[in-house]
């Protein structure tokens, strides 16, 4: 009989302990699968994890720059994976400053900026590679020596040149169509007026010479009689046009070409308030700008603007965003990454220009408006 407790005591206890043994297996198992489900949340949230990017105007005022950021902004909700802060530069470089400093002191992960002028976006360079933060500058080039300064790093735009060519061929065009009544005088010579954006721009230097360029490759022969600066402005570019009919008369412009859109209807302002551009050909003073702003196209469909050329935002805003998020993730900028067309250039990514012509005006002044 005591054989026999003693040996139901010892089942009894060998019972307890597997159990005890049991429990603990399964509390561990389930201590690993917790740590596992919450390293694999973990993973997940950092893999969705949207890139907070911080983007820096110029001036959100200026009619160009806030359809160009509407655009941005409506494409970065489409695609996702990217949360953007618009700041306004108000076009004062130290307040840029100062927002871009404020958004590095955040964390931000990624900066684009459309600089205020191109001297100054080698300390705006230098203040983002400080924190290794990569930035995408755009609409504003800057020097040779900032973008080789930093390998995180990329200009979005347009050529310059590019934009020169059509514009000075839209006029050309004109010309040769309309020789007798373009040729105000009679002497066979194409007597025009340049007004000039920002003076020692890149942008400027390079329509500007492209102007001439073309000209002399069409074999055109002309003179231009007044050239000056208007700073990107309408009402300047009025001012000057006021100056220069009072100095050449209104038939002693035969053409204008503007290095933006802006400048170029303070030209159609200055048109009109002469009763020319009205839609009497023989009284049309032969306008060209570039940008393809709203108020451009529209004076196009009035016959007040004789042509602009498209600086396609929406295809600019695209790749930002596009090298904002590679730029994050160290992806290699490539032409399928920018995800429009383009031509990559090492550091720059250049976005076609197109003209604007009666074929595409209506088309591209709906999409513009949406802009609006």
């Amino acid at each position: 009989m005591k054989k026999t407790v003693k040996i139901l005591a010892i089942l009894l206890v060998l019972a307890l302990s597997l159990s005890l043994v049991a429990c603990a297996a399964e509390s561990e198992a389930s201590e690993v699968a917790a740590d596992t489900t919450e390293s694999t949340d973990s993973t997940e949230t950092t893999e969705s994890a949207d890139v907070n990017a911080t983007v820096i105007w110029r001036a959100f005022d200026d009619q160009y720059q806030s359809g160009f950021r509407i655009i941005m902004d409506a494409e970065a909700e489409k695609m996702g994976g990217i949360v953007v802060d618009m700041q306004d530069g108000e076009n004062d470089v130290t307040k840029m400053t100062n927002k871009l400093e404020a958004a590095l002191s955040k964390g931000t992960d990624t900066v684009a900026i459309c600089a205020v002028n191109s001297e100054s976006t080698q300390s705006l360079m230098e203040k983002c590679k400080a924190d290794d933060v990569p930035v995408v500058f755009f609409n504003m080039i800057p020097s040779e020596e900032t973008m080789n300064g930093y390998d995180k790093i990329w200009y979005v735009g347009a050529d310059p040149k590019e934009s020169g060519v059509m514009c000075a061929q839209a006029l050309i065009n004109y010309w040769n169509a309309n020789t007798e009544i373009a040729d105000k005088n009679g002497d066979g010579i194409l007597q025009l007026v340049v007004l000039q954006g920002e003076i020692g721009n890149n942008d400027v230097i390079l329509r500007t010479a492209a102007y001439e360029e073309t000209l002399q490759a069409q074999g055109i022969d002309y003179e231009i009689i007044a050239m000056d600066t208007a700073n990107w402005d309408k009402a300047q570019a009025l001012d000057k046009m006021n100056a220069w009919i009072t100095a050449f008369g209104i038939d002693g412009i035969e053409g204008v070409l503007a290095n933006n859109d802006g400048m170029a209807m303070g030209a159609v302002q200055a048109a009109l308030n002469n009763d020319y551009n009205t839609g009497d050909p023989n009284k049309f003073m032969p306008i060209v700008g570039i940008d393809a702003t709203v108020e451009a196209l529209e004076a196009m469909k009035a016959g007040a603007l004789l042509g602009t050329v498209l600086n396609d935002r929406l295809n600019q805003s695209i790749a930002v965003l596009n090298i904002l998020k590679a730029s994050v993730t160290g992806e290699e900028v490539t032409a399928d990454v920018v995800g429009v067309e383009s031509t990559i250039d090492g550091k720059y990514v250049w976005i076609p220009y197109q003209i604007v012509d009666q074929s595409n005006l209506d088309s591209t002044l709906e999409i513009m408006l949406q802009t609006e």
